[in-house]
């Protein structure tokens, strides 16, 4: 009943499809873990619709994995602002950082590896 259950998306016949995410964490059953390993990857940050379920399964998937979690307030969105709330406290006192994404670009501007890497 709101703007982020009202999606509309068209596939064209040309369009490539990628559809691998069945579940409400993006680790499972994918090889997202498998690939951050890879990369040498620590810290998960997350975005998207659904706070109190896709969001929230996967920063508790990434915690469950050792990676350090940061869900990104303003990039999300929850089913309500009741729900959002919730889930955003949850991930504050168990999983991981919640902030907003200004502050995380910020905070990796002032991060010397990660200002040489940009340049």
């Amino acid at each position: 009943g709101s703007r982020w259950t009202e999606l509309v998306t068209r596939v064209e016949p040309e369009d490539h499809v990628v559809d691998t995410k069945k579940r409400l964490s993006v680790f499972y059953p994918t090889d997202l873990d498998f690939l951050l390993r890879n990369m040498n990857v620590r810290t998960v940050v997350l975005d998207g619709g659904f706070t109190d379920c896709c969001v929230l399964n996967a920063a508790f998937d990434a915690s469950n994995r050792n990676y350090h979690v940061v869900v990104l307030r303003d990039l999300v969105r929850g089913t309500n602002t009741e729900m959002e709330d919730a889930a955003l406290k949850m991930v504050s006192l168990h999983l991981g950082l919640v902030m907003d994404a200004a502050d995380l670009l910020a905070e990796w501007r002032e991060t010397p590896a990660v200002a040489a890497a940009a340049e």
